[in-house]
């Protein structure tokens, strides 16, 4: 009872406006823990229980923690398959694997790790879990990007791959509900189409030599979106050396397939993997410009020794050295500098504990340091990441220009196919609101669907994410989801598709609980695909 006044109080205060800030909820949480004699302080999301429907909205900024995970739109829900081994081996520098009961380049300490273990690796109550925790702390999850992780999920039995997602699917399709048994995986999707937390998108984590044509159809029927190539460096030198098992050719191939059957596609780099920052900065050069790559999105992990592995035999002899933390903030803030604006960095460091590494970036806080770095220089990054508008409102006090957006349009070449990155923006703050990436396949392209049709391998609109069937608010400044950007983004590349390349059909890439919002534009079933005439 004490409880429930405490939070009626402060839910009181802050409609009443006596609570402006988070100091003022602080004080006012000391003010109360002493009037009703509790020993602690409650937390926001105990607080949030007692919210009444019409007061939600109203307590919501000032109780909701950790914002970021949803200003990108979407509530990321990761779940960790079992450990198994890696088809291959074991990398030189790689912690994990079975014989540790840990999935394979996994410590046991990671919080995503540390849940799964929990759990037993059941991937229903691993996703069911992270729905209640994200609810309890205010996050709307309508919107779902689930994340597949746990090593090389396409190298394993198919299955068990199936078992997996489906279990992943049904926990989002009974949130709040009980556990049915009985569907099959397609009857899971049906229904996740339309649930209460729908699966807008699904990653994959792979290596390149298991993103093949039959992966990659695999991944397509179970309602992947994104894949996640271990690339690591571009050097069959550097892979030999790490027992790495594939080869360039491997990483240009995989890449082709995956961009041909419209799957977003990212690297994960790990600089400093035997080359100095010279030879690192010439390679993500390459990276970029070479059409045999060229990345949707990237993640930087600068390698780390660890004990138990290869690698950290190597360091005790001498024979390796990592890059310090000085040394990897200097070269990824470089690298930085020439990211084109149609990549995403999405991570800048491993989310590993840093008393677990021996040598090596040994500072948490890398992507900030890096910001820090560039910020001295007067540098400003162009990647989509440090661009979109809900995570730059967050960090910045922005006065919006609304007369300053414009439709915006990036062509280039990419694995054999071209590329169109159309986006909304607000160019006087150079602020991203969504943006689409159109594709021409290139010939070697695999799916049949793809035959003589354009396709759209990403939609996306920034900001605050906005409940399925709820408008946006009167403010533009705070929610720029369900504002008619999407489809504004979805007829120019119609038009491009129709009256410049001279395609009569296109495909999107549909997270399966996104089908519903191209139905509305009437788009229908084309495989794994929603498709349109044009």
């Amino acid at each position: 009872m004490k409880d429930k006044e405490l939070a009626r109080g402060i839910i009181g205060a802050i409609i009443d406006g006596r609570i402006k800030d988070k100091d003022d909820l602080g004080r006012e949480k000391a003010r109360l823990a002493a009037k009703y004699g509790l020993g602690r302080f409650p937390k926001n999301s105990e607080i949030l229980r007692y919210a009444e429907e019409d007061e939600y909205e109203d307590v919501l900024g000032f109780l909701q923690k950790k914002p970021t995970r949803t200003l990108s739109g979407v509530a990321v829900i990761a779940a960790m398959t079992k450990p198994s081994k890696c088809p291959h081996g074991k990398c030189i520098y790689c912690p994990g694997g079975v014989e540790v009961e840990v999935p394979q380049s996994y410590t046991g300490k990671e919080p995503a790790t540390r849940r799964a273990i929990m759990y037993g690796y059941d991937p229903y109550r691993q996703v069911t879990a992270r729905l209640e925790q994200l609810k309890a702390i205010g996050h709307p999850i309508d919107k779902c990007e689930l994340i597949l992780m746990g090593g090389t999920l396409p190298a394993q039995d198919y299955e068990y791959q199936e078992y997996f997602v489906k279990e992943c699917l049904r926990a989002m399709n009974d949130f709040g509900d009980g556990r049915d048994d009985v569907q099959t995986l397609q009857e899971v999707q049906k229904e996740n189409e339309t649930a209460y937390a729908r699966c807008v998108g699904m990653t994959f984590e792979t290596r390149p030599d298991y993103a093949r044509a039959k992966e990659v159809d695999d991944m397509l029927k179970l309602g992947g979106t994104k894949v996640e190539l271990g690339v690591q460096t571009l050097s069959d030198e550097v892979y030999r050396k790490v027992d790495r098992g594939h080869t360039v050719a491997d990483v240009v191939d995989a890449t082709q397939i995956c961009r041909d059957a419209l799957l977003k596609v990212g690297y994960q780099m790990m600089p400093g993997l035997f080359a100095d920052e010279k030879e690192d900065y010439r390679m993500f050069k390459e990276l970029f410009e070479n059409q045999d790559f060229k990345p949707d999105l990237v993640k930087f992990y600068p390698t780390l020794v660890m004990k138990g592995t290869k690698l950290y035999e190597l360091w005790k002899k001498g024979e390796y050295k990592p890059y310090s933390t000085e040394q990897a903030v200097r070269l990824i803030a470089k690298i930085k500098r020439i990211v084109p604006p149609w990549v995403r960095v999405i991570r800048i460091q491993r989310d590993i504990p840093v008393d677990l590494v021996v040598d090596g970036v040994v500072k948490s806080n890398l992507r900030e340091l890096v910001e820090a770095e560039m910020r001295k220089h007067g540098d400003r990054c162009k990647c989509i990441r440090c661009r979109e508008i809900g995570l730059k409102m967050s960090k910045e006090k922005i006065k919006l220009d609304l007369d300053a957006i414009e439709l915006k349009r990036i062509d280039y070449d990419a694995n054999g196919g071209k590329e169109i990155f159309l986006s909304f923006e607000e160019t006087k703050n150079n602020l991203l609101i969504g943006f689409l990436r159109l594709r021409k396949p290139s010939k070697k392209a695999h799916r049949p669907e793809m035959k003589n049709a354009a396709g759209i391998r990403e939609l996306h609109v920034y900001g605050p994410m906005v409940e399925i069937g709820e408008k946006a608010g009167e403010k533009p400044e705070e929610k720029w989801q369900h504002r008619g950007y999407g489809g504004e983004l979805l007829r120019e590349a119609e038009r491009i598709a129709r009256e410049e390349w001279g395609f009569k059909e296109i495909r999107v890439i549909s997270g399966i609980g996104a089908r519903e919002y191209y139905k509305k534009f009437g788009y229908a079933r084309a495989g794994p695909y929603m498709g349109g005439r044009l």
